[in-house]
């Protein structure tokens, strides 16, 4: 099972309600800890993983700093 993960806004991605979730860092602090301890029981682990992506907060940040740059561009033409 992968968990997508976005560590700048310290969000997950619930698969069962279909979007981005905030935690707070306490939270994401414990999740690692069952990470660690599942990891230290000699277990397969490999079914595991974490995927660093980018989550909707970073995408509307990218959206209002390209349509900035964009009226930029248009000023300046």
């Amino acid at each position: 099972m992968a968990l997508h993960y976005c560590s700048r806004h310290q969000r997950l991605f619930s698969r069962r309600c279909q979007r981005w979730v905030g935690f707070s860092p306490a939270t994401i602090t414990e999740i690692r800890g069952y990470y660690d301890l599942l990891c230290s029981t000699n277990r397969d682990t490999s079914f595991l993983h974490v995927i660093e992506l980018s989550c909707d907060h970073c995408a509307a940040s990218f959206r209002t700093r390209a349509q900035s740059h964009a009226e930029d561009e248009v000023r300046e033409a």
